[in-house]
């Protein structure tokens, strides 16, 4: 079983790793943790999802931020209709808008239970290797139309 308390040594190795401390990348106010890589921020925190049992399961969410989301509507549409193609495309993240903070973001997350060290590490590299590319497809597409 992976605890919470598991995750956060995993990111604290992690953090270790790469050179930087764990508490230097933590936002007690948004309860993340914030890495770069490339052009690329990525937002790693824990979140809690109830099952059809009703029993807590704790998930690891990295998320990503792309681009603002236009407020004009034909652009807004485009926008969505690209990220959900993306969507039914590629594998391992989604696309998701964040309405809050104004942003399109690529997402990935998984149930921690049973997460290794090196899953947790696959699972944000990842996300910091697509959004790149997603970073500069979608400002290519944006600017095209």
């Amino acid at each position: 079983m992976t605890s919470i308390e598991t995750v956060k040594q995993y990111i604290r190795h992690l953090c270790a790793d790469i050179g930087v401390n764990a508490d230097d990348i933590y936002n007690e106010q948004t309860g993340a943790w914030y890495f770069v890589q490339g052009s690329s921020t990525i937002e790693v925190f824990l979140t809690a999802q109830k099952n059809p049992e009703q029993e807590q399961q704790i998930f690891i969410r990295c998320m990503s931020p792309l681009c603002a989301i236009p407020r004009d509507i034909p652009k807004q549409f485009m926008l969505y209709k690209t990220a959900l193609a993306i969507n039914a495309t590629y594998l391992g993240y989604k696309l998701t808008a964040d309405e809050s903070r104004g942003i399109l973001c690529a997402v990935t997350e998984r149930n921690i239970e049973g997460m290794d060290y090196t899953e947790m590490i696959n699972l944000i590299r990842d996300l910091g290797f697509w959004a790149g590319k997603l970073d500069l497809f979608l400002k290519k597409e944006m600017l095209a139309s």
